[in-house]
C-alpha cells in the first residue's frame, strides 16, 4: 500500500520549553548586524536573536546587581 504525499509536521529547532514566541520591529541597520552575527554563528535568525537577547538579559542583570 503505497502512503499519500502529505509533508510531515515541521521540526521545531527551539529548546526545550521555548513556546512563547514574540514580535520584534527592527531598523534597516539593526537587522543587517543580526544578519551579520547570524552568518558568523551560523545559526538561523530567530536563534541569534533568541542568544543574544539571552546575552543582554544576563548583562543586564549583572548591571542591575552591581549597581545595588
Amino acid at each position: 500500500m503505497a502512503t499519500a504525499n502529505t509533508i510531515g509536521p515541521k521540526p521545531i529547532y527551539a529548546p526545550k520549553g521555548c513556546n512563547k514566541p514574540i514580535m520584534t520591529y527592527l531598523t534597516d541597520r539593526e537587522r543587517t548586524s543580526l544578519e551579520r552575527i547570524t552568518q558568523l554563528e551560523m545559526r538561523s535568525m530567530s536563534a541569534t536573536a533568541r542568544m543574544l537577547m539571552l546575552r543582554g538579559i544576563a548583562q543586564y542583570d549583572q548591571d542591575t546587581l552591581s549597581a545595588e
